[in-house]
């Protein structure tokens, strides 16, 4: 009897033990888990570039000391130190906190890491805590953090995003008050140079890109920003060089008018079958059609409000056309000074390989285009007209088009190219302009050179007869007074 009974007390005892047991894993377990949801972050954090940031790691201490944690080693790596550093300027940092000698009774133990935003990207950085508690139990727990740096948050670079909007409308409204209906009407009766405008720059120019960024090798992201600048639009550009070139001035207004009102259905279309495909795909990234409508309706509306303005106050044309030369010689200081000032930590993405490959899609372009315009046997004129409309981008849509619908930081990573091509893609036509510049200059000397050899040849000439003439009258005298002399007084 009392042998059963020793029996059942120790079964009793030992199952306590072991439901004590699994209690005691089941609590451990639980703080782990805990552990594991207070110590990682869900959020990504959001750095300009530039700057120094302090990423805090909050432990509580009355957790540690329930679970009598003895030490905290905390080994944090940077997956890309080209984008952050820590403030040693290295990629990885090992911190170890020993509770034990920690004297400090806060609630709360804080790691601040101290970390270098240093180029337009994302990364993410891995910390691995490590704990220690007075049997000499060991506990890990990973975690990572995403960081996305961005462009510095300067006054003066929150200026220029913001003025890019507001001038792609201001030049879309000039563009329409300066059409003239009448000869619209006229083209539009003869479409054939618009049709082939049409083509090369909706047909063309994407291809070209495309071409471009495979035979170079494109990085997907830059491949679809050089893409984004093939698939817009004409803009005011060509038509001022136009005017400058003596071309077509009317049809290359109705051609930059005609593409960006056909870029609401050209645009998608593109984007979402060989853009996708090509780029975004790789990427991961979708366009919301909604950001690409609503950036392509910026220069629609205001084109459209152009006309609108100018029916129902034509007298305000001649206005805007004589201020319309020096307004575009302002903005596009604006854009290349004020642009370049802004924008300058951007040239550190752009290789050699870009910087020399880019600008061969507007100049492709004006070659391609002037040669189909020659196959359709346009005249001297229009074949001018369409080759600089075919290479000139309304760059401006694809700044609004790539930082508004695409996420950061990809956003302004891929403005790099469209800011390349704005300004070298006219850079052909300011040698042109400057080699004839030199030889009107040269030969407007030398023609003065001619003119005076001639004036001096006729005056020589002049006085050669003049001279002439005085000796061959005083011969006529000196004969005529010898005539009346005697021979004999002479004898």
């Amino acid at each position: 009897m009392s042998t059963n009974i020793m029996i059942g007390l120790i079964s009793l005892i030992t199952l306590i033990t072991v439901i004590n047991g699994i209690d005691l894993n089941t609590q451990l377990n639980h703080w782990i888990v805990n552990d594991q949801l207070l110590m990682c972050f869900n959020e990504t954090y959001k750095i300009p570039i530039l700057t120094t940031h302090v990423f805090r790691i909050t432990f509580n201490r009355t957790r540690f000391e329930q679970r009598n944690i003895q030490s905290i080693n905390l080994l944090a790596t940077i997956i890309d130190r080209k984008v952050l550093q820590f403030q040693n300027n290295s990629d990885q940092i090992m911190i170890k906190i020993d509770l034990s000698n920690d004297h400090k009774r806060n609630q709360t133990i804080d790691i601040d890491l101290k970390i270098k935003a240093k180029y337009l990207n994302r990364t993410l950085i891995n910390y691995n805590i490590k704990t220690i508690d007075i049997n000499e139990q060991i506990d890990l727990l990973n975690c990572s953090v995403e960081v996305l740096t961005l462009p510095p948050q300067l006054l003066r670079t929150k200026i220029f995003l913001r003025s890019i909007p507001f001038i792609v409308i201001f030049i879309s409204i000039q563009m329409g008050i300066l059409l003239d209906i009448v000869v619209l009407k006229e083209l539009v009766h003869r479409p054939i140079a618009v049709a082939i405008g049409f083509i090369c720059q909706y047909g063309l120019m994407p291809m070209i890109a495309f071409t471009i960024t495979k035979i170079f090798q494109y990085p997907p992201l830059y491949g679809f920003g050089l893409f984004a600048v093939g698939c817009c639009p004409g803009g005011s550009t060509s038509n001022q060089l136009t005017v400058i070139f003596d071309g077509d001035i009317n049809l290359s207004v109705l051609m930059s008018f005609v593409s960006t009102l056909t870029s609401f259905l050209m645009m998608p279309i593109w984007f979402y079958t060989l853009g996708n495909y090509a780029y975004l795909h790789e990427l991961k990234i979708i366009i919301p059609f909604q950001s690409l409508m609503r950036s392509l309706a910026t220069t629609v509306v205001s084109l459209s409000i152009g006309m609108i303005i100018v029916y129902f106050f034509p007298k305000l044309k001649p206005y805007v056309h004589r201020i319309v030369k020096p307004v575009s010689i302002l903005l596009l200081f604006y854009f290349f000074i004020f642009g370049t000032y802004v924008n300058f930590y951007l040239f550190a993405y752009i290789n050699l390989r870009m910087a020399l490959t880019t600008p061969l899609l507007p100049w492709v372009g004006y070659i391609l285009g002037g040669v189909v315009a020659w196959i359709f046997q346009q005249d001297w004129i229009r074949i001018k007209t369409i080759g600089i409309e075919t290479g000139i981008q309304n760059v401006g849509i694809a700044f609004l088009v790539l930082l508004y619908s695409l996420p950061e930081p990809e956003n302004h990573q891929s403005t790099v190219i469209a800011m390349i091509v704005s300004y070298i893609s006219s850079q052909p036509f300011y040698i042109i302009l400057l080699i004839r510049f030199i030889r009107k200059k040269c030969f407007k000397k030398k023609e003065v050179q001619i003119k005076n050899i001639v004036e001096v040849d006729v005056k020589l000439k002049d006085e050669l007869e003049n001279s002439s003439k005085s000796m061959i009258k005083f011969h006529q005298e000196v004969d005529h007074d010898l005539q009346k002399v005697p021979l004999s007084s002479i004898v």
